[in-house]
């Protein structure tokens, strides 16, 4: 009777050793894939909040300088370049946030608008995943230098 196992041992390794390989590679790739897709989220979401904050900015200030329009219009393009990132990268509850904020135009001119515009960095926030929970509150007055509280003074 013939003796296969002194065949079939080698092969059988080195199938497993090629299997384990494949997957490791498989999973480096997947790895470095998500991680390079969250580095283009992140970004997108603070050139947004760039984007409006400078533009925030500008509306507060005396226009008719060239450089003040000049500036405007580098704003203009960061944010729409940022939204188009956010449209394609971006997590749902993100891009559904920012439509609505969007649809008032991306003004910080009132109250309101100025909370639609933390809900949507909220919602950035829980999307990136870091730890901790931060309040309304505390992000409102990170973003404005002010207390939500003092709209209603």
């Amino acid at each position: 009777m013939w003796n296969w196992n002194w065949v079939t041992t080698p092969i059988v390794s080195a199938l497993i050793a090629a299997a384990v390989s494949l997957a490791a590679i498989y999973l480096g790739r997947r790895s470095e894939t998500l991680k390079q897709l969250e580095s283009i989220k992140t970004a997108a979401y603070a050139d947004f909040i760039r984007a409006v904050a400078g533009l925030a900015i500008l509306q507060r200030q005396a226009q008719q300088e060239k450089e003040h329009f000049v500036k405007g219009w580098e704003l203009q393009m960061l944010l729409a370049d940022a939204k188009a990132r956010i449209a394609i990268y971006g997590g749902e509850p993100v891009v559904a946030a920012l439509s609505e904020f969007l649809r008032g135009g991306p003004l910080l001119d009132t109250p309101d608008r100025a909370k639609a515009f933390t809900s949507v960095c909220q919602k950035m926030r829980g999307d990136s995943r870091p730890p901790g929970k931060v309040s309304d509150q505390d992000m409102h007055f990170l973003l404005f230098d002010f207390d939500m509280k003092d709209y209603m003074e």
